[in-house]
């Protein structure tokens, strides 16, 4: 996994700060909305109007001409418009986040006409988060040309149910051309995107991601090692790369999909890039048909991950590729419809008052969805004796490949509560088996609880590195009456999250501390235990709103007494 493990980490850097402010909702949407009033159109000249303009249901027309977004008098200021907002970026500069708009154009005079400029090296040049029916059409994009190597891309999609980006230029150094996050029906089209440093596009637990008619060109040119991909797939359900141009790229890969189901890479025309391995996939293939791969400097045609056995691309008819395959493969139009596809499992279906009840671990994971209560009737629930333990998943969940074993990891999912039986608080445990793996990962989750139940690894011999309970990127989640053992590295884990609670929780016998909380908005710890773990016991990372039964915690490192005092330590 060394491919997805690098990218996963850029892209956590990346998003830090971004959804502290997040108000909307989690969820798995679609593009599907009532109708929409009659659109508004408004012509801008300059920075200052183009943020005034934006909102719902409005085209906003951008006439020819460079606009510099740090040159807007609200730059790190309040826009005086509640639908954008400068959010901080780096220590020198902001990046605009356009949330909540639905049915907004931004419109250039053609992608030679009109530019979108940023300064700042780790911002994106515009981020978009809860937001519909959004399009983004005839202008071109990018960070101001400095020296040096940006972490900021430059169009970020947060949230997003339905989204085009049509007849558009995208450049670096912005790192991702395109950059989607748990969004769906999300279409570039027309597009150049070139001289970016890690990727073109990537999706992040997305579904029904398309990129059509597009020349990529000249990504990982700018700096001396090679752009970690090209396109990336991670989770998710649908994603395709057809009738592309796709040239004079440095890349370690062309195309990585991991646990991303329907992906197809047809129809594209691929001649002198640099590649050290053309694919990589992690336990889905994606369809390859109808490509032409010429005049390439590739190593070998295909990755594998952590020595895992390799999976092969699959042409239209499901049969496996081999290099002579892909060679000998020439430009065609592929007719999708007809491609293998792995079925979605849907969750077990709620019962009248929205609680199921569950005694093994197969019942509980058949059960995981929205909307729902699962109640653990039982005293143990060792993951690893899932059913399709390391396999695909099912629709709200999935199993992540560590070093020694699967993890497993709920995404997309709000309203879950997951608590133990009445009268077995305390008594009813769910373990994880590998030493590197998390207990249980939540990504993209809103509004879950979890409720008097025991959490830890199983009894091993050896040390672990995984986590007991990992959040990324969730909203509301609430801890009540539950214990996190080791021997995981931490107990909580949490990462660009807005509003965490923990009540009567006991940490204990983790390997390196007992919660670690980074980018957190909002966490409020009451009448809890951190014992037997090394100092520091919590470490805070660029959080606000930190309370310990009441009290403002705004350091960074802290032991807690036995009598459930926070005291400041200090890491050398």
């Amino acid at each position: 996994m060394t491919y997805k493990m690098k990218t996963r980490a850029l892209a956590a850097l990346l998003t830090a700060l971004l959804l502290m402010t997040l108000p909307g909702t989690v969820s798995r949407t679609s593009a599907e909305t009532t109708p929409a009033p009659a659109e508004t159109v408004i012509q801008v000249k300059n920075a200052d109007e183009l943020v005034a303009a934006i909102g719902s249901n409005v085209t906003v027309e951008l006439l020819p001409g460079d606009y510099d977004l740090a040159a807007a008098a609200s730059y790190g200021k309040d826009t005086a418009n509640p639908y954008c907002r400068w959010e901080v970026s780096s220590e020198q500069g902001y990046e605009l986040n356009i949330s909540d708009v639905e049915g907004l154009t931004l419109r250039g005079a053609g992608k030679d006409e009109t530019t979108l400029l940023i300064q700042d090296r780790y911002a994106s040049v515009l981020t978009f988060s809860n937001c519909k029916n959004l399009t983004v059409a005839s202008l071109t994009a990018g960070h101001n040309p400095a020296p040096g190597y940006c972490s900021g891309g430059v169009l970020h999609l947060v949230n997003c149910a339905g989204a085009t980006v049509e007849g558009c230029g995208l450049f670096g150094c912005g790192t991702i051309g395109v950059w989607a996050m748990n969004s769906s029906d999300v279409t570039v089209t027309a597009s150049r995107i070139y001289e970016c440093s890690d990727s073109a596009v990537f999706a992040d637990s997305c579904r029904n991601v398309q990129v059509l008619d597009c020349e990529i060109d000249h990504n990982g040119w700018k700096h001396e090692y090679l752009a970690s991909c090209l396109f990336q797939a991670y989770g998710g359900d649908g994603f395709t790369v057809s009738n592309c141009q796709i040239h004079d790229n440095r890349a370690e890969l062309l195309l990585q999909c991991s646990y991303t189901r329907s992906a197809a890479f047809v129809s594209n025309r691929v001649e002198y890039n640099t590649l050290s391995k053309a694919f990589a996939f992690n336990q889905m293939p994606a369809v390859v048909d109808g490509c032409a791969f010429h005049s390439n400097i590739l190593d070998s045609w295909y990755g594998d991950e952590y020595g895992e056995t390799v999976l092969y691309a699959q042409d239209g008819t499901g049969r496996e590729l081999l290099a002579e395959d892909l060679t000998a493969m020439e430009i065609r139009p592929v007719e999708l419809e007809n491609a293998p596809a792995v079925p979605l499992r849907e969750p077990t279906e709620v019962p009248v008052g929205g609680e199921i009840t569950v005694t093994s671990v197969d019942d509980f994971l058949a059960a995981i969805g929205p909307d729902r209560t699962i109640v653990l009737d039982g005293e143990s629930f060792c993951l690893a004796d899932a059913a399709d333990y390391g396999s695909v998943g099912a629709m709200y969940y999935h199993w992540e490949e560590c070093y020694d074993g699967p993890q497993l990891v709920i995404d997309g999912v709000s309203n879950l509560t997951i608590r133990a039986a009445a009268g077995k608080e305390a008594a009813t445990t769910l373990t994880a088996t590998p030493r590197y793996a998390n207990v249980i990962g939540f990504s993209f989750c809103e509004n879950v609880t979890l409720s008097g139940l025991v959490l830890g690894h199983t009894e091993g011999s050896s040390e672990c590195s995984g986590d007991v309970l990992d959040f990324e990127n969730c909203n509301e989640i609430t801890l009540d009456n539950c214990r996190l053992y080791g021997c995981g590295t931490m107990g909580v884990n949490a990462w660009y999250c807005i509003g965490l609670r923990l009540t009567d929780c006991e940490i204990y016998d983790c390997s390196i501390g007992g919660v670690v909380l980074g980018s957190v908005d909002g966490a409020t710890f009451r009448n809890c235990r951190i014992h037997d773990v090394p100092s520091p016991a919590m470490s805070l990372y660029g959080c606000t709103g930190v309370l310990w039964n009441g009290k403002v915690v705004d350091g960074e490192h802290y032991d807690v007494t036995d009598t459930g005092e926070l005291v400041p330590t200090f890491i050398g």
